[in-house]
């Protein structure tokens, strides 16, 4: 079967858009899938204007439209992907969309869209109703979804995931060139450095008067809030080390190290309304990490469902230390939760089981449109 993979961010390593697209690929191509992937791909160390991406992203497209006559589409959601929707319409090809965010995501990511939100609404729901298939990821954007579509849109919710292989305790094991300065004891902050993902308030907790003094955070990952990051650094050198951004394959190896990892996203402009379901959580989890998350939908569920770590307000830097000084001042359990926060990921987590899923939805989109 052909499938032809359409995703609009760029092809980054070390951005949880890279790691969900090529962890389902690759798992897709296990169950036999023959497949193409066109993204975006710039040469610069740090994302080009809105106008240079948007041409790249035009171009991009084009590739992806005289990409010959697959089974099935499949692409992120996303205003830009518009014209490949419509091209898949046209040509009576089944297309199935993979929902990350809500629609007002695109205006907090692409603040010029504002201006003209009516129009973008459009472009980005009338893709949903053309669809033959959605998969959101989480519970929240599913409803979120089936008031947008009609009552009988195929909707699956197949959530983020992680590499369960590489991600492991195991990984600790291994050693290169970033792990070869790294404290016996430190946390870790990794991902994308979006504002969303509360790392002001985490930045905020390490430069409290209860912070520990012998544990320093390591953050590794790009995005907007990178040059705040880079500033506290070279503030408090002793206390924050920024890292850039980590090629895939070494990222477990400083996880795995790690006393904790914070998933600290917030609810910025009703951002985790609808949950969220970050990939580092997933793979935090699959290190055997007891994690420290904010109390938001989704997330929150599989860290008090597991027993793997603590759940703090959103926003809140001193209960994100407290939560810190009780984990550091609670050996015994911190283990207990690593156990269970690797035994989680191994059985409901992985992204084999993922590509699974997504495999079926696929099936089931394909058949439906033969037997219309």
């Amino acid at each position: 079967m052909k499938l032809i993979y359409f995703s609009p961010e760029p092809e980054r390593q070390g951005h949880a858009s890279y790691t969900h697209v090529h962890e389902i690929i690759n798992n897709l191509r296990k169950q036999g899938w023959d497949i193409d992937l066109y993204c975006p791909r710039y040469d610069e160390k740090v994302l080009p204007g809105a106008l240079s991406r948007l041409k790249t992203i035009g171009q991009t497209l084009l590739r992806a439209m005289g990409g010959g006559k697959p089974d099935a589409y499949y692409m992120r959601w996303h205003f830009a992907a518009w014209p490949l929707a419509l091209w898949a319409k046209v040509r009576g090809i089944p297309n199935v969309i993979e929902i990350n965010g809500p629609v007002d995501d695109l205006f907090i990511a692409w603040p010029i869209t504002r201006k003209l939100k009516g129009f973008f609404r459009w472009l980005m729901e009338s893709q949903l109703r053309w669809a033959a298939a959605l998969i959101p990821v989480t519970d929240g954007l599913a409803g979120m979804t089936k008031n947008l579509v009609s009552p009988d849109k195929l909707i699956v919710v197949i959530p983020n995931g992680a590499n369960t292989d590489q991600f492991c305790p195991e990984a600790a094991q291994k050693n290169n060139d970033y792990t070869a300065d790294l404290p016996e004891k430190y946390c870790i902050f990794f991902g994308t450095m979006a504002a969303w993902q509360g790392i002001r308030t985490v930045l905020a907790a390490v430069q409290g008067e209860t912070w520990p003094d012998d544990l320093p955070i390591y953050l590794a990952g790009d995005g907007a809030e990178r040059a705040y990051v880079e500033e506290v650094a070279a503030r408090l050198p002793e206390k924050v080390k920024y890292l850039g951004r980590i090629p895939y394959d070494v990222l477990p190896s400083l996880v795995a190290r790690a006393q904790t990892s914070f998933i600290c996203t917030e609810n910025l402009e009703g951002r985790g309304s609808t949950g969220l379901a970050p990939l580092k959580l997933f793979e935090s989890l699959a290190c055997g990490l007891p994690v420290i998350a904010t109390n938001m939908p989704f997330q929150s569920d599989v860290v008090r469902q597991g027993q793997c770590g603590y759940i703090v307000p959103a926003g809140d830097a001193k209960e994100l230390a407290k939560a810190v000084v009780t984990l550091m001042a609670s050996k015994d359990e911190a283990i207990e939760m690593g156990k269970r926060a690797r035994a989680v990921a191994v059985e409901e987590h992985s992204w084999y089981a993922r590509a699974k899923d997504t495999h079926d939805v696929l099936n089931a989109a394909i058949e439906g449109v033969r037997t219309k």
